[in-house]
């Protein structure tokens, strides 16, 4: 028996189960043969035994699960079994390789650690450092623009002083320039205060809102 009449067999044996199920069953068996490789193909086969047998345990092991009496009570049981299984059976697929396949699967699992992890750090710390200079800016201009809104109106205030002085001087052309120098600076000071408003009530609780959940995925996905 080979690798093809052990998965036809195998099929066979499983006819009653659902179509889903089966081609799934049949696909975990297709992947070991090929994670173990054509030249442990007949340590496998020693290794699984009779097709049907095989079969029989999947579909014991698929009546406890799908049973209404019984899955309540057994899904501990079930899934601890089920663990228990794919723990053996990677035992064994670890088990039929060579002395060089499993040095290679040491050594790329080495690999993984020691380039995996610190790479994923450094990931999520550049999106951490990326996340605070953007608060950082957006905290820059929520302040920059209630103090140039200030500003404005402090220099409107000058200039309406300044006006009130040429006017006692009797410089009429300079107390319209300082005058005309009011008004701009009045009109910067509305409109920047209005900018103020909008920043803190639209624009601040939009973007607190959305720092606070990006903060949540990055994190939780990490």
């Amino acid at each position: 028996m080979n690798r093809n009449d052990f998965i036809l067999r195998l099929e066979q044996a499983l006819a009653g189960m659902p179509e889903e199920e089966r081609r799934r069953a049949v696909e975990y068996y297709e992947n070991y043969f090929d994670e173990a490789g054509p030249e442990n193909e007949a340590e496998v086969l020693h290794t699984l035994g009779a097709p049907e047998k095989v079969a029989a345990d999947i579909l014991k092991e698929f009546r406890d699960v799908s049973s209404p009496a019984g899955s309540a009570e057994n899904t501990g049981k079930t899934g601890q079994k089920g663990a228990e299984s794919y723990a053996e059976r990677a035992k064994k697929r670890f088990q039929t390789m060579d002395n060089g396949q499993k040095a290679l699967v040491l050594v790329l699992a080495a690999v993984a650690v020691i380039c995996v992890v610190p790479a994923s750090v450094g990931i999520v710390g550049g999106i951490g450092g990326i996340l605070i200079g953007l608060i950082c800016a957006v905290a820059t201009v929520f302040l920059i623009v209630p103090v140039l809104d200030l500003a404005a109106w402090g220099c409107a205030i000058g200039f309406v002083v300044a006006a009130g002085y040429t006017a006692a001087a009797g410089t009429g052309a300079e107390t319209l320039l300082f005058i005309g120098l009011a008004l701009v600076s009045a009109a910067l000071g509305i409109l920047l205060w209005k900018l103020t408003v909008y920043l803190f009530r639209a624009l601040f609780p939009a973007l607190l809102n959305g720092i606070v959940g990006l903060f949540r995925r990055v994190f939780h996905r990490s």
